[in-house]
């Protein structure tokens, strides 16, 4: 699987993370704009990359095991 630079940031980020973070999280510790960093974890989300749940208004994403 191919996977671009923007990808792994993300997903190095989740790793070394080692807990749910939110969209707004990732976008700050990978040094992308928000709405980027949004459309790239739906990609993921839909490849089976990553799960996500949700609490209050906030989306948490993390690695698919």
């Amino acid at each position: 699987m191919d996977l671009k630079p923007e990808e792994k940031r993300i997903l190095q980020t989740l790793y070394f993370a080692n807990k749910p973070l939110t969209t707004k999280s990732i976008s700050e510790r990978t040094n992308m704009a928000w709405q980027t960093t949004k459309n790239y974890l739906g990609q993921m989300h839909q490849r089976g990359l990553l799960n996500k749940g949700k609490k209050g208004s906030s989306i948490y994403w993390w690695i698919r095991i």
